[in-house]
């Protein structure tokens, strides 16, 4: 996001116990929604009874969502893959369908 970019605002969320301002283009709902995904990620993964530290707990966070990113970037090409053969098959099945109505239209003339 370029900071002259004039469609980003400035606001508060809080993750946490920790209150950060931010600047984003989000709007609220997104930006709700990313921060209750953070929130529960660290809840699941900060523990103050955890004999890591907090610097090891945030890294083990931050692979566990790198990793469901990854997970959805897969399945995203993947479904681009089964789009785009579909959209080949779609368009065979539409040539042949054409092939045979001109050549029943050709029969009835």
């Amino acid at each position: 996001m370029d900071a002259a970019d004039s469609s980003l605002r400035t606001t508060r969320v809080v993750i946490g116990q920790d209150k950060f301002q931010i600047q984003t283009d989000l709007n609220e709902a997104e930006l709700d929604e990313i921060v209750a995904f953070v929130s529960k990620k660290v809840e699941q993964h900060m523990d103050s009874a955890s004999r890591l530290d907090i610097r090891k707990q945030m890294i083990l966070m931050s692979m566990d969502i790198s990793s469901e990113l990854f997970e959805l970037r897969r399945r995203v090409a993947k479904a681009q893959v089964y789009y785009h053969e579909s959209q080949k098959m779609a368009n065979v099945l539409a040539d042949l369908l054409d092939e045979g109505i001109n050549r029943i239209s050709s029969k009835i003339d």
